[in-house]
Order: C-alpha cells, then sequence, then structure tokens
C-alpha cells in the first residue's frame, strides 16, 4: 500500500485536473480502492501506473499485474450507462459463438466489475497501441490506418453476419423514432419523414442481412502499432447485436474526412457524399461492400443510416451538445437540406476497378 500511497502523490502533484484540484483526493482514494480490488481478484500485487480525468468524465486508472489492466470510472450520471454498456459489450462479445482468435485479441476483456466508494466501475484488459486520432495530431497520414481497419470490420461483419435474418428493421426503427426528435427540433421534421420513407423502400428492394456493429467506429476509438496496423478497438458502448452493415466503415471515412477539414460530423456525411474527387476513400467503401455482397447502389441509403446511427447515440446518452442550435443546424438541419436540393448522387463512384 505504501508504493500505491507514493505514486497517488506523484499523479496528484502533477496537476493532471486542471480547475478540479478539490476533486484530486477523491480521484486517488478511487483509484486506490480499485487498485485493492483487482489486488484482490488477481491475488497478485498490482501497481498503479497513471490516472487521468476524460472530457467525457471518465477517470481512467491503468494499472499494471501480470499484465496491463485499464479501470475505467463514471464521475458523472450521465456516464454511467456508457460505461456500464460497453462493460456488458465486452462480455456478451467475448461470449459470442461466432467470435475469432483474430477478433478476440483486439478487442479488451472485463476482468472485473464493481463499485468503489458508489462510483460504478469496470476493469478490462488493455490493448497496445496509440489512438488513430492522436496519430493523426502527430503529422500521421490515415490511409494505412482506414485500410488496416477496414480489414477488421470486414472480419468482424462477415463472422457475426446472419443470412437468414433481416432483424435489423426493429434496431432502425428504434432508432429511427429517437432521431426524430432531433429533427423536430432543427424544424426540418418533414424532410426527415420523406428521407426515412425513401430510405424504407430502398432497402426493402435488396434487404441487407444482419451484422454486429461497435456503433462508434472512429480512429479516436482504434490503435495501431508503429506500422499503422490496428491492434485493437476500444469503446464498445454504442454496440448492437443486430444492426445494418457497413454502417461502421461508412462513419470512420466520414469521421476522418471531416477530422481533415475540421468539420462536423453531419457536415462531414454531406460533404462525402456530394463528393466526387476522394478516390481512396470511395475504393475503400467500394472494397468493403464487395466483400460484405452488398450491392453499390445501397452505399448513400447506408451512409444516411449511419448518419442516423450517430444522432440516435447522442439521443441515447443525452449529450449536452445535442441540445444546442448550432450543433442541430450542422449535424441535422445540413444534411437533411442536402438531401432534399441534392438530385442523386454519382453511384459510378463506387463500382470503379477494384
Amino acid at each position: 500500500m505504501a508504493a500505491i500511497t507514493n505514486v497517488l502523490a506523484r499523479i496528484a502533484g502533477r496537476s493532471l485536473f486542471p480547475g478540479r484540484s478539490a476533486n484530486v483526493s477523491l480521484h486517488t482514494r478511487l483509484a486506490a480502492r480499485v487498485v485493492e480490488d483487482l489486488s484482490r481478484h488477481l491475488q497478485r500485487s498490482c501497481h498503479l501506473d497513471d490516472i487521468h480525468l476524460t472530457r467525457t468524465g471518465s477517470l481512467i486508472v491503468r494499472v499494471h499485474a501480470d499484465r496491463s489492466y485499464v479501470a475505467k470510472l463514471p464521475l458523472y450520471a450521465t456516464t454511467e450507462p456508457r460505461l456500464r454498456r460497453s462493460a456488458d459489450a465486452l462480455k456478451t462479445l467475448a461470449q459470442a459463438e461466432w467470435i475469432t482468435p483474430f477478433l478476440a485479441g483486439r478487442c479488451p476483456a472485463i476482468v472485473l466489475t464493481g463499485k468503489a466508494s458508489g462510483f460504478f466501475y469496470s476493469i478490462e484488459t488493455a490493448v497496445p497501441g496509440q489512438d488513430g486520432a492522436a496519430i493523426l495530431k502527430t503529422g500521421g497520414t490515415a490511409d494505412e490506418m482506414i485500410l488496416s481497419a477496414e480489414r477488421f470490420l470486414s472480419k468482424l461483419q462477415k463472422a457475426s453476419g446472419n443470412r437468414q435474418s433481416h432483424g435489423w428493421q426493429e434496431h432502425f426503427g428504434r432508432a429511427v423514432t429517437r432521431v426524430s426528435g432531433l429533427a423536430a427540433r432543427a424544424g426540418v421534421e418533414r424532410a426527415y419523414t420523406t428521407l426515412i420513407a425513401d430510405l424504407r423502400t430502398r432497402l426493402s428492394l435488396r434487404p441487407p442481412r444482419a451484422v454486429y456493429s461497435h456503433g462508434n467506429f472512429w480512429l479516436g476509438n482504434v490503435l495501431f502499432d508503429t506500422a499503422n496496423q490496428l491492434t485493437g478497438v476500444i469503446d464498445w458502448d454504442s454496440a448492437d447485436t443486430c444492426t445494418l452493415p457497413a454502417l461502421d466503415l461508412i462513419y470512420l471515412v466520414v469521421r476522418t474526412h471531416g477530422l481533415a477539414r475540421s468539420t462536423s460530423v453531419g457536415e462531414g456525411f454531406t460533404d462525402w457524399i456530394a463528393a466526387e474527387s476522394l478516390p481512396f476513400l470511395d475504393q475503400c467503401v467500394s472494397r468493403h461492400f464487395h466483400e460484405l455482397s452488398i450491392p453499390t447502389e445501397l452505399v448513400v441509403p447506408l451512409a444516411y443510416c449511419s448518419w442516423i446511427q450517430h444522432l440516435d447515440a447522442h439521443c441515447q446518452f443525452g449529450t449536452p451538445a445535442s441540445r444546442k442550435r448550432p450543433w442541430l443546424e450542422k449535424n441535422v438541419r445540413v444534411p437533411l437540406e442536402h438531401w432534399e436540393r441534392s438530385p442523386g448522387p454519382n453511384v459510378q463512384r463506387w463500382q470503379r476497378e477494384r
């Protein structure tokens, strides 16, 4: 315990929590409790490596014993449902009959869940690597990372896909209902209703099979080694066991495109669908659709479904940003207004020779 106390004292002295000095004592006590619980569970000595607070209100505690572990504690009431959902998703994923060694080796595994001073916490195995968003910030390029991520997603959705199941309709219907509230607040409810009718018609003509989806697959949640090869995927709180295929890749492509231009996700979707000069991203999407045997005429309908999935996460978790007018304008109104006035994208973009 003396070693843990010394480490906590050093961490507290780093001012990791600017403006929250009164909470440092609480954070260090929570970290010490988690380390003690894990030590009892593993029946071995555990060493605290570091703690830090995320912008979404999670306290991250990194611990080392026989291997590295990551503990997550919610410091706000709105954060706890996300951490609980992520822990439940990882438990379900580990028990899935279709999970392969390749996929299991790149997903964290839940080791322990419990409560520390009334705060829920989960502890999972740490996956090596640096997240792609951080790599981009230090001058890295996205191309190799996207290619490696696409291979992971292709394996995930091929393994999980049920050729006889179209059970995504129920999940999609619930998301559509929740997002309708955002459309109403943005003043584009009529356009949203028309879009949904069009999507249902197009998807009913060639109904894709249901697959497992991560739900928030962007470079910040994907870890890579120094060769830009995917080593792990984290934060599974938006995972869905029965959803439309290709949504994860489309979101990755759009979010990366938006990051490069410092635009919102909604603006990124609009820009990507309208663009005619993004051959690398288009080729990734084309290859993914070919691998999953999805007709390319469904690229745009599934892109809008991916956009709905993104908005639905904000509805489910009640993110403060989604209640603000500027966010609604950029993420809800812009894509719907573009859809209303667009004559339709050039589908040949995704039919290029592979």
